[in-house]
Protein backbone atom coordinates (compact mmCIF):
# COMPACT_ATOMS: atom_id res chain seq x y z
CA UNK A 1 0.00 0.00 0.00
CA UNK A 2 3.13 2.40 0.60
CA UNK A 3 4.21 1.80 -2.79
CA UNK A 4 0.55 2.68 -4.40
CA UNK A 5 0.57 5.80 -1.98
CA UNK A 6 3.62 6.93 -3.35
CA UNK A 7 1.77 6.95 -7.03
CA UNK A 8 -1.32 8.45 -6.06
CA UNK A 9 -0.33 11.13 -3.19
CA UNK A 10 1.29 13.61 -5.65
CA UNK A 11 -0.92 12.82 -8.78
CA UNK A 12 -3.76 14.21 -6.05
CA UNK A 13 -2.06 16.26 -4.87
CA UNK A 14 -1.36 18.04 -8.17
CA UNK A 15 -4.88 18.10 -9.00
CA UNK A 16 -5.86 19.72 -5.33
CA UNK A 17 -3.85 22.45 -6.23
CA UNK A 18 -5.21 22.78 -9.70
CA UNK A 19 -8.46 22.67 -7.90
CA UNK A 20 -7.35 25.49 -5.39
CA UNK A 21 -6.11 27.97 -8.15
CA UNK A 22 -9.36 27.68 -9.68
CA UNK A 23 -11.57 28.30 -6.78
CA UNK A 24 -9.20 31.22 -4.83
CA UNK A 25 -9.43 32.89 -8.27
CA UNK A 26 -5.86 32.85 -9.03
CA UNK A 27 -6.17 30.85 -12.44
CA UNK A 28 -9.56 32.21 -14.67
CA UNK A 29 -11.55 30.22 -16.51
CA UNK A 30 -9.55 31.76 -19.91
CA UNK A 31 -6.31 30.06 -17.90
CA UNK A 32 -7.52 26.95 -17.40
CA UNK A 33 -8.95 26.36 -21.12
CA UNK A 34 -5.38 27.99 -22.40
CA UNK A 35 -3.56 25.14 -20.02
CA UNK A 36 -5.95 22.48 -21.34
CA UNK A 37 -4.93 23.18 -24.79
CA UNK A 38 -1.19 23.41 -23.81
CA UNK A 39 -1.79 20.18 -22.68
CA UNK A 40 -3.70 18.29 -25.20
CA UNK A 41 -1.66 19.86 -28.40
CA UNK A 42 1.90 20.26 -26.86
CA UNK A 43 2.69 17.80 -24.00
CA UNK A 44 0.63 14.52 -24.68
CA UNK A 45 1.39 13.91 -27.95
CA UNK A 46 5.32 13.91 -27.26
CA UNK A 47 4.77 12.11 -24.27
CA UNK A 48 3.15 9.23 -26.62
CA UNK A 49 5.28 9.84 -29.67
CA UNK A 50 8.51 9.01 -27.48
CA UNK A 51 7.16 6.18 -26.16
CA UNK A 52 6.05 4.81 -29.56
CA UNK A 53 9.40 5.38 -31.39
CA UNK A 54 11.40 2.99 -28.74
CA UNK A 55 9.03 0.50 -27.23
CA UNK A 56 8.18 -2.86 -28.61
CA UNK A 57 4.60 -3.79 -27.97
CA UNK A 58 4.47 -7.07 -26.29
CA UNK A 59 1.14 -7.78 -25.77
CA UNK A 60 -2.16 -8.02 -27.68
CA UNK A 61 -4.30 -4.98 -28.58
CA UNK A 62 -6.91 -6.70 -29.35
CA UNK A 63 -6.99 -8.43 -26.49
CA UNK A 64 -6.91 -5.15 -24.30
CA UNK A 65 -9.58 -3.34 -26.44
CA UNK A 66 -11.61 -6.38 -26.39
CA UNK A 67 -11.80 -6.64 -22.24
CA UNK A 68 -12.19 -2.89 -22.04
CA UNK A 69 -15.09 -1.98 -24.65
CA UNK A 70 -16.98 -4.97 -24.16
CA UNK A 71 -17.07 -4.17 -20.32
CA UNK A 72 -18.29 -0.60 -21.48
CA UNK A 73 -20.73 -2.18 -24.08
CA UNK A 74 -22.44 -4.13 -20.79
CA UNK A 75 -22.96 -1.07 -18.64
CA UNK A 76 -24.35 1.13 -21.94
CA UNK A 77 -26.67 -2.36 -22.18
CA UNK A 78 -27.32 -1.65 -18.19
CA UNK A 79 -28.05 2.10 -18.76
CA UNK A 80 -30.76 1.38 -21.52
CA UNK A 81 -32.67 -0.60 -19.14
CA UNK A 82 -32.34 1.24 -15.97
CA UNK A 83 -31.94 4.89 -16.91
CA UNK A 84 -35.71 5.67 -16.88
CA UNK A 85 -36.27 4.32 -13.82
CA UNK A 86 -33.82 6.84 -12.18
CA UNK A 87 -35.03 10.60 -12.53
CA UNK A 88 -32.75 12.67 -15.00
CA UNK A 89 -31.34 9.99 -15.95
CA UNK A 90 -33.47 8.88 -19.42
CA UNK A 91 -33.16 11.82 -21.17
CA UNK A 92 -32.23 11.38 -24.74
CA UNK A 93 -32.82 7.71 -24.39
CA UNK A 94 -30.35 7.67 -21.45
CA UNK A 95 -27.35 8.18 -24.17
CA UNK A 96 -25.46 10.86 -21.86
CA UNK A 97 -25.72 8.64 -18.77
CA UNK A 98 -24.55 5.65 -20.50
CA UNK A 99 -21.44 8.32 -21.94
CA UNK A 100 -20.60 8.94 -18.48
CA UNK A 101 -20.64 5.89 -16.92
CA UNK A 102 -17.80 4.28 -19.44
CA UNK A 103 -15.64 7.63 -20.60
CA UNK A 104 -13.05 8.19 -17.41
CA UNK A 105 -10.68 10.34 -17.26
CA UNK A 106 -7.73 8.82 -18.90
CA UNK A 107 -5.85 11.52 -20.94
CA UNK A 108 -4.73 13.02 -17.73
CA UNK A 109 -5.49 10.83 -14.47
CA UNK A 110 -4.80 7.77 -16.51
CA UNK A 111 -1.41 8.24 -18.11
CA UNK A 112 -0.02 9.25 -15.29
CA UNK A 113 -1.26 6.51 -13.05
CA UNK A 114 0.03 4.13 -16.15
CA UNK A 115 2.95 6.02 -16.55
CA UNK A 116 3.84 6.38 -12.44
CA UNK A 117 3.22 2.81 -11.75
CA UNK A 118 4.51 0.65 -14.78
CA UNK A 119 6.38 3.20 -16.74
CA UNK A 120 6.60 3.80 -20.74
CA UNK A 121 4.81 -0.33 -20.88
CA UNK A 122 2.08 0.96 -18.85
CA UNK A 123 1.84 4.08 -21.33
CA UNK A 124 1.17 1.90 -24.08
CA UNK A 125 -1.35 -0.12 -23.00
CA UNK A 126 -2.83 3.38 -21.75
CA UNK A 127 -2.58 4.78 -25.49
CA UNK A 128 -4.49 1.64 -26.68
CA UNK A 129 -7.57 2.14 -24.87
CA UNK A 130 -6.58 6.45 -25.27
CA UNK A 131 -6.87 5.75 -29.01
CA UNK A 132 -10.41 5.12 -30.00
CA UNK A 133 -11.74 6.21 -26.31
CA UNK A 134 -13.32 10.06 -27.33
CA UNK A 135 -14.21 8.55 -30.66
CA UNK A 136 -15.72 5.11 -30.41
CA UNK A 137 -18.05 6.88 -27.43
CA UNK A 138 -18.88 10.11 -29.32
CA UNK A 139 -20.41 7.73 -32.30
CA UNK A 140 -22.44 5.31 -30.30
CA UNK A 141 -23.55 8.47 -27.66
CA UNK A 142 -24.28 10.28 -30.62
CA UNK A 143 -25.96 7.80 -32.76
CA UNK A 144 -28.24 6.27 -29.60
CA UNK A 145 -29.09 10.17 -28.68
CA UNK A 146 -30.34 10.73 -32.60
CA UNK A 147 -32.79 7.43 -32.22
CA UNK A 148 -34.17 8.09 -29.34
CA UNK A 149 -35.42 12.17 -30.76
CA UNK A 150 -36.11 10.17 -34.00
CA UNK A 151 -38.21 13.63 -34.77
CA UNK A 152 -34.77 15.10 -35.47
CA UNK A 153 -33.83 12.05 -38.19
CA UNK A 154 -31.25 10.05 -38.06
CA UNK A 155 -28.21 10.76 -41.03
CA UNK A 156 -25.58 7.72 -39.96
CA UNK A 157 -23.69 8.82 -42.77
CA UNK A 158 -23.46 12.43 -41.31
CA UNK A 159 -22.65 11.18 -37.78
CA UNK A 160 -19.98 9.00 -38.91
CA UNK A 161 -18.33 11.16 -41.09
CA UNK A 162 -18.22 13.86 -38.28
CA UNK A 163 -16.56 11.06 -36.00
CA UNK A 164 -13.99 9.95 -38.36
CA UNK A 165 -12.91 13.62 -39.07
CA UNK A 166 -12.45 13.87 -35.28
CA UNK A 167 -10.48 10.81 -35.07
CA UNK A 168 -8.07 11.66 -37.94
CA UNK A 169 -7.64 15.17 -36.50
CA UNK A 170 -7.13 13.98 -32.97
CA UNK A 171 -3.53 14.95 -31.56
CA UNK A 172 -3.51 11.71 -29.71
CA UNK A 173 -3.95 9.46 -32.41
CA UNK A 174 -1.51 11.53 -34.59
CA UNK A 175 1.12 11.10 -32.24
CA UNK A 176 0.50 7.54 -31.59
CA UNK A 177 0.84 6.83 -35.30
CA UNK A 178 3.66 8.68 -36.28
CA UNK A 179 5.39 7.29 -32.66
CA UNK A 180 4.81 3.99 -34.32
CA UNK A 181 6.12 5.20 -38.28
CA UNK A 182 9.13 6.10 -36.50
CA UNK A 183 9.49 3.02 -34.46
CA UNK A 184 9.01 0.95 -37.88
CA UNK A 185 11.32 3.31 -40.36
CA UNK A 186 14.15 2.40 -37.77
CA UNK A 187 15.71 6.19 -37.79
CA UNK A 188 17.11 7.57 -34.98
CA UNK A 189 15.90 11.27 -33.78
CA UNK A 190 18.76 13.69 -34.22
CA UNK A 191 19.52 15.12 -30.76
CA UNK A 192 18.07 18.41 -30.81
CA UNK A 193 14.93 16.99 -32.14
CA UNK A 194 14.59 14.57 -29.25
CA UNK A 195 15.35 17.27 -26.35
CA UNK A 196 12.22 18.60 -27.77
CA UNK A 197 10.26 15.85 -27.67
CA UNK A 198 11.64 15.29 -23.81
CA UNK A 199 10.90 19.00 -23.26
CA UNK A 200 7.33 18.88 -23.86
CA UNK A 201 6.37 14.72 -23.12
CA UNK A 202 8.35 15.54 -19.41
CA UNK A 203 5.78 18.39 -18.70
CA UNK A 204 2.97 15.74 -19.29
CA UNK A 205 1.83 14.81 -16.22
CA UNK A 206 2.23 17.42 -13.80
CA UNK A 207 0.71 19.87 -16.26
CA UNK A 208 -2.06 17.74 -17.03
CA UNK A 209 -2.82 17.17 -14.04
CA UNK A 210 -2.70 20.63 -12.86
CA UNK A 211 -4.95 21.40 -15.61
CA UNK A 212 -7.37 18.89 -14.42
CA UNK A 213 -7.62 20.14 -10.91
CA UNK A 214 -8.67 23.56 -13.09
CA UNK A 215 -11.21 22.16 -15.13
CA UNK A 216 -12.88 19.71 -12.33
CA UNK A 217 -13.49 23.42 -10.50
CA UNK A 218 -15.95 24.43 -12.65
CA UNK A 219 -18.55 21.25 -12.36
CA UNK A 220 -21.35 22.02 -9.48
CA UNK A 221 -21.57 19.06 -7.12
CA UNK A 222 -25.52 20.57 -6.70
CA UNK A 223 -28.18 19.28 -8.48
CA UNK A 224 -29.56 15.61 -8.89
CA UNK A 225 -27.80 13.33 -6.43
CA UNK A 226 -29.56 10.06 -7.24
CA UNK A 227 -28.34 10.25 -10.78
CA UNK A 228 -25.12 11.45 -9.57
CA UNK A 229 -25.17 8.08 -7.06
CA UNK A 230 -26.36 6.31 -10.25
CA UNK A 231 -23.50 7.15 -12.66
CA UNK A 232 -20.69 6.81 -10.04
CA UNK A 233 -21.54 3.53 -9.03
CA UNK A 234 -21.78 2.08 -12.67
CA UNK A 235 -18.61 3.86 -13.68
CA UNK A 236 -16.65 3.18 -10.62
CA UNK A 237 -17.79 0.10 -9.13
CA UNK A 238 -19.73 -1.80 -11.67
CA UNK A 239 -17.38 -1.20 -14.82
CA UNK A 240 -13.82 -1.98 -13.18
CA UNK A 241 -15.78 -5.24 -12.04
CA UNK A 242 -16.97 -6.44 -15.14
CA UNK A 243 -13.58 -5.17 -16.84
CA UNK A 244 -11.66 -7.14 -14.54
CA UNK A 245 -13.64 -10.42 -14.76
CA UNK A 246 -13.42 -10.26 -18.73
CA UNK A 247 -9.58 -9.06 -18.40
CA UNK A 248 -8.61 -11.94 -16.63
CA UNK A 249 -11.05 -14.29 -16.95
CA UNK A 250 -12.45 -14.34 -20.53
CA UNK A 251 -9.44 -12.98 -21.81
CA UNK A 252 -6.36 -13.71 -20.09
CA UNK A 253 -4.56 -10.93 -20.36
CA UNK A 254 -1.18 -10.73 -18.51
CA UNK A 255 -1.49 -9.27 -15.02
CA UNK A 256 -0.25 -5.78 -15.96
CA UNK A 257 -2.51 -5.74 -18.79
CA UNK A 258 -5.42 -6.40 -16.19
CA UNK A 259 -4.74 -4.10 -13.88
CA UNK A 260 -4.68 -1.25 -16.01
CA UNK A 261 -7.38 -2.23 -17.63
CA UNK A 262 -9.38 -2.71 -14.33
CA UNK A 263 -8.06 0.55 -13.06
CA UNK A 264 -9.17 2.66 -16.38
CA UNK A 265 -12.12 1.50 -15.70
CA UNK A 266 -12.21 2.41 -12.40
CA UNK A 267 -11.24 6.08 -12.92
CA UNK A 268 -13.74 8.61 -12.84
CA UNK A 269 -16.02 10.22 -15.29
CA UNK A 270 -14.18 12.36 -17.77
CA UNK A 271 -15.42 15.92 -19.05
CA UNK A 272 -16.56 14.73 -22.23
CA UNK A 273 -19.84 13.34 -21.21
CA UNK A 274 -20.47 17.57 -20.38
CA UNK A 275 -19.96 18.16 -23.32
CA UNK A 276 -22.25 15.65 -24.91
CA UNK A 277 -24.86 16.31 -22.30
CA UNK A 278 -25.03 19.60 -22.93
CA UNK A 279 -25.48 19.48 -26.82
CA UNK A 280 -28.28 17.27 -26.41
CA UNK A 281 -29.73 18.88 -23.53
CA UNK A 282 -29.62 15.16 -21.44
CA UNK A 283 -28.48 13.99 -17.82
CA UNK A 284 -27.18 17.62 -17.28
CA UNK A 285 -26.90 18.08 -13.35
CA UNK A 286 -26.12 14.14 -12.92
CA UNK A 287 -23.21 14.47 -15.21
CA UNK A 288 -21.59 17.54 -14.09
CA UNK A 289 -21.93 16.21 -10.22
CA UNK A 290 -20.41 13.14 -11.49
CA UNK A 291 -17.74 14.50 -12.69
CA UNK A 292 -16.50 16.57 -9.83
CA UNK A 293 -17.61 14.54 -7.18
CA UNK A 294 -16.08 11.71 -9.00
CA UNK A 295 -12.56 13.21 -9.08
CA UNK A 296 -12.51 14.10 -5.12
CA UNK A 297 -13.88 10.47 -4.31
CA UNK A 298 -11.38 8.96 -6.78
CA UNK A 299 -8.63 9.45 -4.48
CA UNK A 300 -9.99 6.76 -2.04
CA UNK A 301 -11.01 4.53 -4.62
CA UNK A 302 -8.25 4.39 -6.79
CA UNK A 303 -5.70 3.56 -4.44
CA UNK A 304 -8.07 0.94 -3.77
CA UNK A 305 -8.66 -1.01 -6.61
CA UNK A 306 -4.47 -0.51 -7.45
CA UNK A 307 -4.16 -2.62 -3.91
CA UNK A 308 -7.01 -4.78 -5.40
CA UNK A 309 -5.24 -5.93 -8.82
CA UNK A 310 -2.03 -5.61 -7.41
CA UNK A 311 -0.74 -2.92 -9.28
Amino acid sequence: MTAILSVVAPVFFIIACGYAAAKTGLIGRDGAKGLNDFVLYFCVPPLLFRTMQSVEIGHSATSVWSAYYAAAGIVWLTVLFVANRIDGLGDAGGSATAFASTFGNLGMMGLSIAYLSFGEEGLIIAALIIAVHAASHWFLGTLWAELANRERGVDLVKVTRSVLISLIKNPVVLALAAGALWNWSGLTMPGPGQRIIDLGGDAAIPTGLFALGLAVAAYPLRGNMPGVAAIMILKMAVFPVIAWALASLVFHLPPRETALVTIFAALPTGMNPYLFAVKFNASIAAVSGAIALGVILSAVTVPFVMWLVGA
